[in-house]
């Protein structure tokens, strides 16, 4: 399957986290991740929404809003913490959600006729510009994951120290 990242949340914190929770207790780690994702999941929702929305010209349509809505997707993991990113169904079309996202749009052929080629434009961004947006917002609700998990930890007795930004 192709895959473009759109976003990344770093934080080192979550490492520290997700070790001393696993000493407390293994489940913990699984309960922390579902918050984060459930943090995230609206900017997702959104983007799915947005795609969805972008209009149509033409009596035909391939799905193709469809298939790029649903390869929008939250990750995560102890490196990057949290992202939402988009797949497709096939490697080649993996740079399709980045062209719908980009106001130049992108060059393709028209329903696979290679010798007819066609400048595809959406109007703007439906996935990048929603994202920054609810960046901030997210970012404070994921903190208070964090800090939460903190909290879990440190009435286990284990000591943990998050730095802040």
């Amino acid at each position: 399957m192709g895959r473009v990242t759109i976003v990344a949340i770093p934080g080192k914190e979550f490492k520290t986290v997700v070790a001393a929770m696993k000493e407390i207790d293994k489940s913990l780690p699984k309960q922390l991740r579902r918050q984060l994702r459930e943090a995230v999941k609206p900017l997702a929702e959104q983007a799915r929404a947005n795609v969805r929305a972008i209009p149509t010209h033409g009596d035909k349509t391939t799905g193709l809003r469809e298939k790029v809505a649903r390869g929008v997707g939250i990750r995560t993991s102890t490196r990057n913490l949290v992202r939402v990113t988009t797949r497709m169904p096939q490697k080649n079309m993996a740079v399709i959600p980045r062209g719908l996202d980009t106001e130049s749009g992108w060059r393709h052929p028209v329903f696979g006729d290679k010798n007819v080629w066609v400048q595809q434009k959406t109007g703007g961004s439906w996935f990048r510009e929603e994202i920054a947006e609810g960046r901030d917002e997210v970012a404070e609700e994921l903190q208070e994951v964090l800090d939460n998990a903190a909290k879990t930890v440190a009435r286990a007795g284990g000591p943990i120290i998050l730095r802040r930004r």
